[in-house]
């Protein structure tokens, strides 16, 4: 059969290049040790490089090392890269799962039936090194719920179509032709089969590192995000999604909840059953939270909840119900022990409502709940608040004319 493809070069330039990759790996354990994922790529690049030229020297090599053993650690390649994966969303590592297919390889090699039957030899060989493919694929899109990131489907779509490639030597075989001729010659259709897979080896590497540099930074974005105590959104999250709600909703309140005597829990039972309290009462809130609801942590004991198209009245339903569910928690502390909150309100009735107004409203009315024995809720009333000003005002200026009196009688 005429070629187009010389099998042994692809084979080679293959077998440099995953070796360069590898020796980029083996740099990157060495400088993360700790690393469970770069030994596994390291090992499957080493597998790799092996099966390629041991494979590419079959007519100078005995055929069981170049096809035996050569193709047996192809085999085993791809399984140690089904593990990095597996390692990689957090799996538990297992090497003799990876190995199953090179058992399956070396029984298959060994077994009198099959050892002088190219077609059988290349169909096992297609559908171990499919299976593993397919399996790996399942692996990043199991997760892609949990993690949404965007190099998944090119990850899983390269391991997907690597192993339709490997599932395409079974037909070929059967109704095209050996892979391998009699007289040692290959096969046009193998030679593009294997350049096929090399391109598709080197894509699925390129997505892994895609997919590592995406969680990296996602995980960088959600510390900047997120308060690294109780893991819900910081200030600056908070303020950036409040502007953007209080732009698209007429109603909305803001609840700003303060939890009651927390220096006490602190220098009573230590800071890490403060840490606690915190932790306990944001996953309390989170339980309670609606579609469309922003709450976030603005630091202390203070927290902020925004609750977009719920009037005021109902807030304070909702905010009392929150603080006797809070007061009926028992905190598993190094002893154990309750807390009670505090919950100032403020609403607004119109788009474009100002958050800092809103915040200046709530903290009005926390205070206002300090002020009157803490563990309850009220609502920011700007003519109650009036009144409450001109009150004290009245009582200080009272106080001051008083004082005033008393200091001229007596000079007198």
């Amino acid at each position: 059969m005429a070629q187009t493809l010389h099998l042994p070069t692809v084979m080679i330039v293959h077998a440099l290049i995953t070796l360069i990759s590898t020796v980029v790996t083996l740099y990157m354990w060495v400088r993360n040790p700790d690393s469970r994922i770069l030994p596994l790529l390291a090992a499957a690049g080493l597998a790799a490089c092996s099966a390629m030229f041991l494979h590419s020297a079959r007519n100078s090599l005995p055929l069981v090392l170049s096809s035996g053993v050569g193709l047996g650690l192809g085999v085993l390649a791809v399984g140690l890269y089904w593990q990095a994966v597996v390692a990689f969303e957090g799996g538990r590592i297992s090497i003799a799962k990876a190995s199953v297919g090179l058992f399956a390889w070396t029984i298959v090699w060994v077994t009198s039936l099959l050892h002088q039957s190219i077609d059988a030899r290349t169909i096992v060989l297609g559908l171990l090194v499919a299976g593993y493919c397919f399996l790996t694929a399942f692996e990043i899109l199991r997760k892609a719920q949990r993690e949404p990131l965007p190099s998944r489907s090119i990850a899983a779509f390269a391991n997907i179509i690597r192993g339709v490639i490997w599932l395409a030597p079974a037909p070929l075989s059967l109704f095209v032709g050996p892979a391998y001729e009699p007289d040692g010659s290959t096969a046009p259709w193998f030679a593009y089969i294997v350049l096929a897979n090399s391109m598709m080896i080197v894509l699925s590497l390129v997505a892994l590192l895609m997919l590592a540099k995406e969680r990296d930074e996602l995980r960088y974005r959600i510390a900047s995000e997120r308060d690294p105590l109780t893991n819900v959104p910081n200030r600056r999250t908070f303020v950036s999604a409040a502007k953007a709600a209080l732009q698209r909703e007429d109603e909305t309140s803001l609840l700003l909840i303060d939890i009651d005597h927390f220096k006490v829990v602190n220098d009573t039972h230590g800071h890490a059953a403060g840490d606690q309290v915190l932790i306990a009462f944001s996953r309390a809130m989170e339980q309670r939270m609606h579609k469309g609801w922003h709450f976030a942590r603005l630091g202390g004991e203070e927290f902020a909840c925004l609750m977009p198209r719920i009037s005021a009245q109902k807030a304070v339903v909702l905010a009392e119900n929150l603080r006797h569910a809070v007061a009926d928690m028992v905190i598993a502390a190094p002893s154990p022990l309750q807390i009670t909150i505090s919950i100032g309100i403020s609403d607004a009735n119109a788009k474009g409502a100002d958050l800092d107004m809103l915040l200046a409203g709530a903290d009005a009315a926390l205070y206002r709940a300090k002020a009157e024995g803490r563990n309850c809720v009220r609502l920011y009333e700007a003519a109650a608040l009036l009144e409450e000003t001109a009150a004290t005002l009245a009582d200080a200026n009272g106080y001051r004319r008083g004082a005033i009196s008393r200091l001229r009688r007596r000079r007198k």
